[in-house]
């Protein structure tokens, strides 16, 4: 059945029975894609029926479909005349593991943060009917999408508005661990009365049997007679008391069920939300059983058994996080761990569950995490929050107006800053630097080693005077024989010169030393001597260390930065060397104005001269410039 799928338009004759055996295949085809190719496949494998039934009753492009985070649209991708390009999912100029415009006209907007889609949702819906189109909006949306503070905030405009706007909450229990807080609790109490589904199946199967055949002006009455029933036979929920009707609960691997939903509601023009219960992993028993593990996975091979072999965990910054912070708070009682969703990813898990009182996920809630964290400290905790650098842009108010108006004691640790391997613009974190900086009374460091990140923790939370932040990549976390961390203990604003050199002055930031010893090392072999300085803090940067490379005008200054120059650390140093020697030439690799896209870590370094050779080659033509 799969092969002959190339558009939504190919499913629309199939019968049920032959629908069900095309979600087989699915299921078969993304095991055996995302298995070697990496990417999500718990969140896919179950939403496969779902995806079938909104493509054959809605007719996309025409009607609309926006996704929540859309890490679950490769069923939609393989609907839409992608499947072909499977091979190609997460990797450098492949297909995106999001929804993406640029690839697919079936894709409305880009997506990768969550609890957007519904304002997106309003304001598609507000337009058409300004401009009075035909055709339905409709947003598929996840539980733990619903602890994001934006979705109540999307839910007041269409209810207020009374916006045409199909919501599918798909509820599986999960975001990628398991969901949290009192909505989640709400979610799972919610159900519908026996006496309404009993009048609700008597009344269609009257219809169905006497009129088979109905207009719309009759289809519109049902629904609002059924409606007024339902309103008598059982309580009112949340949604209902918005003004928003609500469908469900659901089997979302109904296939019948969601089609017969899907046509009820179509065309209605009110707003409606459908809630589905689904399982996530559906159909591939490891993955039920241990949905968490299997929500995103590298390019692997299936064991023998028949299970995908989980990626071992490598000696990388989120593990050494967590290690060192557990042991801290092991000595001092004070320190408090947060993180929005992301327990296992940040490495707190051991820490939730050794010390569960000083231990919060607040949910897909960023800005929440940031005051409920200015709340414990003032209460004299040492909140550490553990978010990924492209999700902690959506509290960016809060840093502003409440942590740093108030210098809040509070330490953030900022985990998948810089280049991020894989999941392309969405999620990459390389404007933590730039929109730190900016914000009054903000420390922001930058280790280079796992045992200067380990420095650096321990010293933030004895030294924790104001909010301080640590950044750190998705990388494994080494130590270098020609960087001896503990020989340099941190000094606030001062960086440690690693090695002397006479021709050029190379400045690294962060775990970019890696890339900076190899660059001395292939430089020595053609007889160039780099001095190399690890500058160890983009805010403060010391008025000595400044001076120090404002020195000898002959000696040129190269700063390597994983972040954007706009704003970033080789934008300022630019600035000032120069205010100090203007003669002095000072040179930077920092990212252009731009969202890098998707690629390995290696990959991307390369792209933006971060590599050791491409390093090496600007050095050269720095210096033959320079001898000219």
């Amino acid at each position: 059945m799969l092969e002959k799928v190339n558009s939504p338009q190919d499913i629309k004759e199939l019968s049920l029975s032959e629908l069900q055996q095309l979600a087989q295949e699915i299921r078969d085809f993304l095991i055996e894609n995302v298995t070697q190719t990496g990417g999500h496949l718990s969140p896919n494998l179950g939403v496969v029926e779902l995806t079938l039934a909104l493509h054959y009753i809605f007719d996309y492009p025409k009607d609309e479909l926006i996704w929540d985070v859309g890490h679950q649209s490769y069923v939609h991708k393989i609907l839409t005349g992608r499947k072909d390009r499977f091979q190609t999912l997460r990797m450098k100029d492949g297909l995106s593991g999001y929804p993406s415009p640029a690839e697919s006209s079936y894709d409305v907007i880009h997506a990768g943060h969550s609890s957007t889609s519904l304002s997106i949702a309003a304001g598609i819906a507000k337009a058409r009917l300004l401009n009075k189109e035909e055709g339905s909006t409709v947003a598929i949306i996840g539980d733990g999408a619903f602890s994001g503070g934006l979705v109540y905030e999307a839910l007041n405009t269409i209810s207020h508005d009374h916006l045409p706007v199909i919501i599918v909450l798909n509820d599986n229990g999960m975001s990628i661990s398991q969901n949290v807080g009192g909505m989640s609790r709400y979610l799972t109490k919610l159900k519908t009365s026996n006496s309404y589904l009993h009048f609700k199946r008597s009344l269609e199967k009257l219809l169905n049997k006497r009129i088979p055949i109905v207009g719309r002006r009759l289809l519109s009455a049902f629904y609002f007679f059924k409606e007024f029933f339902k309103s008598i036979l059982m309580k009112k929920n949340f949604f209902e008391d918005m003004g928003i009707s609500y469908y469900g609960p659901i089997d979302g691997h109904d296939l019948k069920k969601l089609i017969s939903t899907f046509r009820e509601v179509k065309g209605i023009n009110k707003p409606i939300i459908i809630h589905a219960i689904t399982t996530k992993g559906k159909g591939y028993q490891p993955s039920e059983d241990d949905p968490g593990h299997y929500h995103g996975i590298s390019g692997i091979s299936i064991n023998g058994d028949n299970t995908i072999p989980l990626e071992k965990e490598n000696p990388g910054y989120s593990a050494i996080f967590g290690e060192t912070l557990l042991e801290i708070a092991g000595k001092d009682d004070r320190v408090f761990a947060l993180t929005a969703s992301m327990k296992t990813g940040t490495g707190l898990k051991a820490f939730a569950e050794k010390f569960p009182d000083r231990f919060s996920d607040v949910g897909i809630a960023e800005e929440h995490a940031v005051d409920y964290a200015l709340g414990l400290s003032l209460k004299g905790y040492k909140p550490v929050v553990a978010i990924y650098s492209t999700f902690l842009q959506r509290s960016f108010d809060q840093l502003i107006h409440d942590v740093g108006i108030s210098n809040a004691k509070i330490l953030f640790c900022i985990d998948r800053a810089g280049l991020v391997p894989g999941d392309g613009e969405t999620h990459q974190g390389v404007f933590d630097i730039s929109y730190l900086r900016m914000i009054p009374h903000f420390t922001v460091m930058l280790p280079a080693c796992k045992t200067e990140f380990q420095m650096m923790l321990s010293y933030s939370l004895e030294k924790l005077n104001s909010p301080i932040a640590i950044r750190y990549p998705k990388d494994e976390a080494f130590d270098f024989q020609k960087y001896p961390a503990r020989n340099y203990p941190i000094v606030m604003g001062e960086g440690v010169l690693v090695s002397k050199g006479k021709d050029l002055i190379l400045v690294s930031t962060g775990s970019l030393l890696k890339e900076a010893l190899m660059v001395r090392k292939l430089l020595q072999k053609e007889n160039i001597d780099v001095e190399l300085f690890n500058l160890r803090f983009a805010k403060p940067i010391s008025n000595h260390g400044i001076n120090y490379f404002a020195e000898n005008s002959n000696k040129a200054v190269l700063i390597i930065e994983e972040g954007v120059f706009n704003g970033g650390i080789s934008q300022y140093l630019s600035v000032e060397i120069q205010k100090v020697n203007p003669a002095k030439r000072v040179y930077s690799i920092a990212l252009p104005d731009e969202f890098p896209s998707i690629g390995t870590r290696d990959e991307l370094l390369n792209d933006y001269g971060l590599s050791a050779l491409k390093i090496k080659n600007e050095i050269l033509s720095i210096l033959k410039e320079g001898n000219r």
